[in-house]
């Protein structure tokens, strides 16, 4: 369930997952809701796409919390000095 010093736990590659899912699926459900012609299955669109989008903002908070309670693993020796340097910005980035 939690991290280990060399790998995510479970949890965290779920949510990371299910975020990736509906954040992609969120894109086609949004390419596909501004191209119909029908205003009644525009606004039933509309009103799923808010929905997913709450669901997401509600596991991204999940996933921050998880991981400020849980380290995360050591990088692999095989990593560069630049990408461990640049590492952390990237995740900061990511998630700012």
């Amino acid at each position: 369930l939690t991290n280990t010093p060399t790998r995510y736990g479970w949890a965290m590659i779920v949510l990371h997952w299910l975020i990736g899912v509906i954040f992609i699926g969120q894109f086609a459900l949004g390419y596909v809701m501004v191209r119909t012609t029908s205003q009644r299955t525009s606004f039933e669109l509309i009103q799923l796409h808010k929905s997913f989008g709450f669901l997401l903002l509600g596991l991204i908070i999940l996933r921050i919390a998880w991981r400020l309670g849980n380290a995360a693993p050591a990088l692999p020796a095989s990593v560069g000095t630049l990408e461990r340097r640049t590492a952390p910005l990237a995740h900061f980035a990511l998630y700012a």
